[in-house]
């Protein structure tokens, strides 16, 4: 079943964050590092509900939580910035399997596409700087969107760069509201947990569920 899926699916479509990259850990920890010198104490379970959104969404649920006095600026400015000069000199590791999986999806002529939450120079640093530009046909961030996920857009804009049904897409994705938003978009949603495991809802809408890339690897018989 799983070879057979493989073959008549056309279209990969990756999230960025914490499913290609490991910059959840830097996003997280040391955006959380920065808030609490500043008195702000981030859950988990907040992280959760904004992992996804574009910078915008996530903002007003900073305001919408802590008041709007929560210096969101400064503190995601801080991130930004580091990340952007980690991500310049290589030094964000990819996740498990991420280049493996890529290159043998790139041998078997099938098209991939990044679509995240994250900006445009983001995403081409990040991707440029470890090698990978050139496993994607297109590039979709949090430029090309209005809505950031759970709304399906960024995956149905995807979808219609590549020239291919939303339904011959599989998407991967770490997020609940990356699965929303594939789930949403009518595509085969597969899931990576980073640093949250799927609850009952989101297992509900999963097609499967792997532990890092190399599974998925095996899965397709790749």
């Amino acid at each position: 079943m799983s070879r057979k899926l493989f073959e008549e699916l056309d279209l990969f479509v990756f999230d960025m964050d914490g499913l290609l990259f490991d910059t959840e850990t830097v996003y997280v920890n040391y955006g959380r590092e920065l808030s609490e010198e500043k008195g702000y104490i981030i859950t988990n379970e907040f992280v959760e509900k904004t992992t996804g959104m574009t910078v915008e969404e996530a903002k007003n649920m900073y305001f919408e939580e802590f008041g709007k006095d929560f210096p969101y600026a400064e503190i995601s400015g801080k991130v930004y910035k580091y990340i952007i000069e980690q991500a310049e000199k290589a030094n964000i590791p990819l996740m498990k399997g991420a280049a493996d999986f890529l290159e043998r999806l790139h041998n078997n002529k099938k098209t991939l596409v990044l679509a995240t939450s994250a900006d445009r120079l983001m995403a081409t640093t990040l991707i440029e700087n470890k090698g990978l530009k050139k496993y994607f046909s297109h590039i979709i961030t949090a430029n090309d969107v209005k809505k950031g996920k759970p709304d399906p857009e960024v995956f149905l804009l995807a979808a219609d760069k590549a020239g291919i049904s939303p339904e011959k897409a599989a998407v991967f994705e770490d997020s609940f509201n990356g699965i929303r938003a594939a789930h949403s978009a009518g595509m085969y949603p597969i899931m990576i947990p980073d640093k949250i495991q799927p609850n009952e809802e989101i297992k509900k809408i999963l097609h499967k569920k792997f532990n890092d890339l190399t599974e998925v690897i095996k899965y397709f018989e790749l």
